[in-house]
């Protein structure tokens, strides 16, 4: 299995999505548990975290290249952005979730037990405390679901030495959250934290993550979660000025406006988004054949010169004339004269076409259209004086001109020598089969 290091130096270097994707799915859990945690189970704001959490690793890709361990710093930034979102609340209700916790610990008649409730407000806390070893050991072996043995690998130990590092940093851990007024075993910690840590993220939220995150290095998607951020706040600070009674109102609206907001900007992002890097994605493709294609097509103009200038000096030495008169008495070149393409007795044929390019804009909005180009098919088999002279939509017409003075034909004949010949073909753009070369040709 590719490791997190390279998967995300290639995202960097290449802009590779299926990698970043892969990070994504590997460790949405841990981000989203850390993040519902820390906003106190609030699974719309918990999303929004995750989201907010996998932009920046989007961003700073290039930085974290050389990350060993990606655990640790998703687990940081996790915690950062959730205090960004939430830090007043958050700080209120830590403070009373810890008042309450010590009333309780004070009846508790089994100090060994261990109530998830109690331990998950003030867990990242104490996490944030640990060692930076000790806290990629328990976020690996218990948020992260990796057994001992890839524990030991990620952190350049062996197994016996993973398991004996995870025990360690779980003990420092219980020891922490006893401060806070949780006490338990470490058994009953290491317990806890297989069982209850990890939650499974919302389906669905893993597509929208990875597409947004990728948007998101521009400044659009900031804004998005800017605003969504402060129309939060905002809610939650009229919540608390009106009531008990406004309360369950509001935050029913707030509810149905982030859920109406996130639908809106995950469809439009997607879709748009996804629609945008297709068509980039055609641009290089296309961009690729015709430098492909140029290439051959300079090896073949090289190749066709020299035979012609050897043509040249065998024709001017046969019949004692000078290279000048040669050129333009030598059957096939470039003097020779221009006609219709009923009057050739033979049509020329095509033998190297590349596609026109769909219009980004055009194919993203469904358009479809047809251009008519006229042109001339010299005696060498070369286009010139490609032009367009009727279309469906003009946006077209640039594609088409361009795709066709690229074409190569095999000349057509008058009288047995080759001539050139001044044509008009339609060129076709369809959603179904992109851009199309001419099926009849003249």
């Amino acid at each position: 299995m590719t490791d997190d290091t390279t998967l995300l130096r290639r995202y960097a270097q290449d802009g590779s999505e299926s990698d970043f994707a892969e990070l994504v799915r590997r460790h949405l859990n841990l981000v989203y548990s850390a993040a519902l945690r820390q906003v106190n189970g609030d699974a719309h704001l918990a999303q929004d975290v995750t989201q907010l959490v996998f932009t920046d690793l989007a961003r700073k890709a290039s930085k974290l290249a050389d990350q060993r361990v990606l655990a640790g710093w998703l687990f940081t930034s996790t915690r950062f952005a959730a205090a960004n979102l939430v830090r007043g609340t958050r700080r209120r209700q830590a403070r009373e979730q810890e008042a309450l916790l010590m009333q309780e610990m004070s009846r508790s008649d089994s100090p060994s037990a261990l109530d998830w409730e109690r331990v998950r407000p003030v867990l990242d806390e104490a996490l944030n405390e640990l060692d930076e070893r000790d806290r990629e050991a328990i976020l690996l072996r218990y948020l992260g679901g990796c057994g001992f043995a890839e524990v030991g690998a990620k952190l350049e130990l062996s197994e016996n030495a993973a398991r004996m590092r995870v025990d360690r940093a779980v003990d420092k851990l219980r020891g922490l959250l006893a401060r806070r007024g949780a006490t338990s075993t470490t058994a009953a910690l290491s317990l806890a934290l297989a069982s209850q840590a990890t939650v499974a993220a919302p389906v669905g939220l893993a597509a929208t993550v990875t597409g947004t995150a990728l948007a998101g290095t521009g400044a659009t998607a900031a804004m998005t979660f800017m605003s969504l951020t402060k129309l939060q706040l905002g809610l939650t600070a009229a919540v608390l000025a009106a009531g008990a009674g406004i309360y369950s109102f509001q935050e029913r609206a707030n509810a149905a406006l982030r859920t109406e907001l996130s639908g809106l900007a995950g469809a439009r992002a997607d879709d748009a988004e996804i629609a945008r890097l297709r068509a980039g994605n055609q641009i290089l493709e296309a961009a690729m054949r015709r430098a492909a294609s140029l290439q051959q097509l300079s090896d073949a103009e090289f190749a066709r010169l020299r035979v012609q200038q050897e043509r040249l000096a065998m024709w001017a030495e046969r019949t004692g004339t000078s290279p000048q008169t040669a050129s333009r008495e030598l059957p096939g070149s470039s003097a020779t004269e221009t006609l219709d393409i009923p009057n050739a007795d033979r049509r020329p044929t095509p033998v190297l076409m590349e596609d026109p390019v769909y219009p980004p804009e055009m194919l993203a909005a469904g358009i479809e259209g047809t251009v008519v180009v006229a042109f001339t098919i010299d005696a060498e088999g070369n286009v010139h004086g490609a032009r367009a002279t009727q279309s469906t939509r003009p946006e077209f017409e640039a594609a088409a001109v361009d795709a066709v003075s690229k074409w190569q034909f095999k000349p057509g004949q008058h009288g047995g020598r080759s001539v050139n010949v001044r044509v008009s073909q339609q060129v076709v753009f369809n959603q179904k089969t992109a851009a199309q070369s001419p099926a009849n040709w003249f």
